[in-house]
């Protein structure tokens, strides 16, 4: 009895320890050749203030002026496709060894697909790229950071996020999120400017 070629190929991928292209595979591939990251220009301004501000007012980020994005664009990333900005997070400089990965959103026709993951690795490359040691966020959402080599921290550890960005602040005393530290350098992080926490529970 002669063996269909279907079967005949399905055996080799079986016998090669290969899977199929899944549906989902096949679309995060088509996805990645058509979004393209890179460094955010003045004319995108706009589009990140309004794509912050929609998830400010949630709670989900702090809200951020349009003139202050303007005057540190060059401080964000950003994910476009066929001309559209769909996602994007910003890296600050607190001195030389250290900044802060925040303001990290993803449109919402956009989510589902992977994006924040894309950006938040587009950041920690940059960071290395600009010669920070360490990188910090504070987030609603610490597991996304964790699966990309983040710690959990106390945020009275950086105290410069506090002072700048904490005071004043109408939910400073009852604060949900929580602070994560990564380091992208380890030959130059020398010293331990952050201590890890171990998770409660």
């Amino acid at each position: 009895m002669q063996t269909a070629p279907g079967a005949v190929a399905a055996r080799a991928v079986r016998d090669a320890g290969l899977r199929p292209a899944t549906a989902t595979s096949r679309r995060r591939a088509s996805d990645a050749a058509a979004w393209k990251a890179r460094r955010a220009r003045p004319a995108d301004a706009p589009t990140i203030h309004a794509l912050i501000a929609e998830f400010a007012a949630t709670g989900a980020l702090l809200p951020r002026e349009l003139a202050e994005i303007r005057e540190h664009v060059d401080r964000f990333l950003v994910l476009v496709e066929k001309g559209k900005l769909l996602g994007c997070v910003a890296l600050e400089p607190y001195g030389a060894s250290l900044a802060e990965i925040r303001s990290l959103a993803v449109a919402g026709s956009a989510q589902g697909r992977g994006l924040g993951a894309r950006l938040l690795d587009f950041s920690l490359a940059e960071a290395r790229r600009r010669g920070f040691a360490r990188v910090f966020a504070v987030t609603h959402a610490p597991g996304v950071f964790e699966k990309h080599g983040f710690a959990r921290t106390s945020r009275h550890a950086v105290p410069e996020k506090i002072e700048r960005d904490c005071h004043g602040c109408p939910k400073e005393r009852h604060c949900e999120k929580l602070a994560l530290v990564a380091v992208v350098a380890p030959e130059r992080a020398a010293l331990p400017i952050m201590q890890p926490v171990e998770c409660a529970g």
